[in-house]
């Protein structure tokens, strides 16, 4: 059965826009459909270089796909296909470090070796791939070759939680273990946590604050453990990201900052936060009238008026400087 043409258009209109530029080769003899623009060509060739697809890498460059380093190279390196970055230093790129961090970073070390061919010489961001990869040979290799920065090394071991890769960066020389903290916590590694305070680390506020703020309540607990004692920033985290739990642990753990609660709980749009910080005693609703004005919270501003905020000049010019209109009638209200 053959689709009439308005059909067929609505079908392309729902496909994967990255693919759209063959969709348009094939039919924009029979349809009136739009061409495709720079960004859709480069984003068509970005996916055929991925997939190694090479009669698609000519169909984006016939129809005019220009960047051959980041949606061509680099794609291809990604995805281990070396006809495809050969191809591509054949039309002109030359962002063999880019390829060389994509190649490391995904495992290829064929596309590593061929990108040092190249002159690629940025092997500190080889080391870093391999490091966020997981890839300890190629790490070796990385440091064979000339890479140096091993504390950057330690953090991004830290961040994906490959202790191996975090012992290989402090045997090689990396000492900042306050940052190996700070990324092990966002991201919630309790063994890359203790490992870091075994081998010094000190910063266990900031611990205690990015723990609040990524929602690991484990190592809050951890952090207060260890002696961290700032709960009012802690409480400040939790309020702007609406973490009533954690507001209430904060409170239970000796924080009192419930002014300045109120107003990170009022920037993070949380209602529930503000009625909480005024229960427990929070007073600057002039100050909650300003967050809520900068945030364009009318249910905010009404609330804070409610409570007793009179600045409604300094909410008008903020509200005028931003150009929330609605919020001006209502100050002039």
């Amino acid at each position: 059965m053959e689709l009439p043409p308005e059909i067929i258009k609505r079908i392309i209109y729902f496909v994967n826009w990255s693919w759209y530029p063959a969709i348009y080769y094939v039919f924009y003899n029979i349809l009136d459909i739009p061409q495709p623009n720079l960004l859709q060509l480069n984003k068509f060739l970005y996916c055929s270089a991925k997939s190694g697809n090479k009669q698609l890498c000519y169909l984006a460059k016939n129809l005019g796909a220009k960047n051959f380093n980041y949606y061509m190279i680099g794609a291809a390196s990604k995805g281990g296909h070396e006809h495809i970055c050969r191809l591509a230093k054949k039309w002109g790129a030359t962002d063999f470090d880019l390829m060389l961090y994509n190649a490391a970073k995904n495992g290829y070390e064929h596309l590593c070796y061929l990108a040092k061919k190249w002159r690629s010489t940025d092997f500190n961001s080889m080391l870093q791939g391999a490091t966020m990869g997981g890839y300890k040979h190629l790490c070796y290799l990385a440091k064979e070759w000339g890479a140096t920065e091993f504390n950057y090394m330690l953090c991004n071991a830290a961040k994906q939680g490959h202790e191996d890769l975090c012992r290989l960066a402090k045997e090689w020389g990396a000492y900042n273990f306050d940052l190996m903290l700070h990324y092990a916590t966002k991201k919630g590694h309790e063994n890359i946590c203790r490992l870091a305070k075994k081998w010094g680390a000190t910063k266990f506020n900031w611990m205690l604050y990015y723990a609040t703020q990524e929602r690991h309540i484990k190592l809050c607990y951890l952090a207060k453990e260890w002696g961290a004692t700032n709960f009012n920033r802690m409480l400040l985290a939790a309020a702007y990201k609406g973490y009533e739990d954690l507001c209430y642990l904060a409170k239970e753990w000796g924080a009192n900052n419930f002014n300045r609660m109120l107003c990170e709980a009022t920037q993070g749009n949380h209602e529930h936060l503000c009625r909480l910080a005024k229960e427990w005693g929070a007073n600057n609703f002039n100050e909650m009238l300003c967050e809520a004005t900068v945030t364009n919270n009318e249910r905010l501003c009404r609330l804070a008026k409610e409570w007793g905020a009179t600045n409604f000049n300094v909410m008008f010019s903020l509200a005028k400087e931003r150009g929330f209109i609605h919020l001006c009638y209502l100050a002039k209200e």
